[in-house]
């Protein structure tokens, strides 16, 4: 990894990520590490280029307070020479981060940026990707994220079927991981989410998310489901609800006891997608045509 001195692009490419253009455009220095998760940047920058504060150690703490973001400590080189661990964030942080600041008459670049990157898609496309830090963070209005996040699947081309059972999906995917976190005595991670995931889809389709991913050629760390077709996620969300009320008021679970019952009802349920998948002919993961059929 390369710890890289807060310094603004010199080339005008439209190639670079969006974030950098922007320090670009509005001549502010952002430092930026690439790693094999993808592009960090110097949270403390961002927020000195948007306000044009000198100081924002206040509201960086404020912030840590009010908003979720993917940040990380790593190296960087200060001016002064010497090297300091501070924030960084992905792309999706910054732009959490740019709907959450106020414009002001004493930030008179803020609008202008906040203005560019709307224009651009950023933050459609960051409701899109994550719409519970977004409706958390309260940086955006929850209506306002429901419409953004529709704008967001009509520029890729979703029919509004497709649109309308993705984001039915995302709310009962929070009762789903809401559940288990309540009813599970042990402390829930990430990968057990991923777990509990995967039961889902092998109750339903018999492989995994990583299967299906490859089967599909959906592209790295994009999400399945916005690959999936309308049936597939109706399912899906049809499992994920019923294993939240299954589990319902259930405590003190151990983790493969929760595990197992989201493998009952997504089996059971699984028998019903199947029938349907031969009736119509269609692996409904997938929306491939099903071997032998037709």
């Amino acid at each position: 990894m390369n710890t890289l001195l807060p310094v603004i692009p010199d080339a005008d490419d439209a190639s670079l990520p969006l974030p950098l253009i922007v320090a670009q455009k509005w001549h502010f220095p952002l430092a930026h590490v690439q790693t094999d998760d993808g592009y960090f940047y110097a949270v403390q920058d961002w927020i000195r280029g948007l306000t044009g504060d000198s100081d924002v150690r206040k509201l960086l703490a404020k912030l840590k307070t009010q908003l979720s973001t993917s940040s990380r400590q790593l190296p960087y080189i200060a001016t002064n020479g010497k090297t300091y661990q501070v924030d960084f964030t992905d792309d999706k942080g910054l732009y959490l981060i740019a709907q959450y600041l106020r414009s002001t008459k004493a930030r008179p670049l803020l609008a202008a940026i906040k203005t560019y990157l709307s224009e651009s898609g950023a933050f459609v496309d960051l409701v899109r990707r994550e719409p519970e830090s977004v409706l958390t963070s309260g940086a955006i209005d929850p209506d306002d994220v429901i419409d953004a996040a529709i704008e967001a699947y009509r520029r890729q081309g979703k029919d509004e079927r497709w649109i309308s059972a993705r984001l039915t999906g995302k709310i009962k995917r929070m009762q789903f991981t809401a559940a288990l976190k309540t009813a599970v005595a042990e402390v829930l991670t990430k990968p057990h989410y991923a777990l509990a995931t995967d039961e889902v889809y092998k109750g339903l389709w018999g492989r995994t998310a990583a299967i299906l991913k490859d089967e599909i050629g959906v592209p790295p760390k994009a999400s399945l489901r916005d690959y999936q077709p309308t049936l597939a996620l109706s399912y899906q969300a049809l499992a994920e609800e019923v294993s939240a009320q299954t589990l319902g008021d259930k405590r003190e679970l151990t983790w493969d006891e929760a595990r197992q019952v989201v493998r009952v009802v997504a089996d059971l349920i699984g028998a019903q997608a199947e029938t349907t998948a031969r009736f119509l002919g269609t692996d409904l993961a997938t929306g491939k045509p099903l071997l032998g059929a037709g």
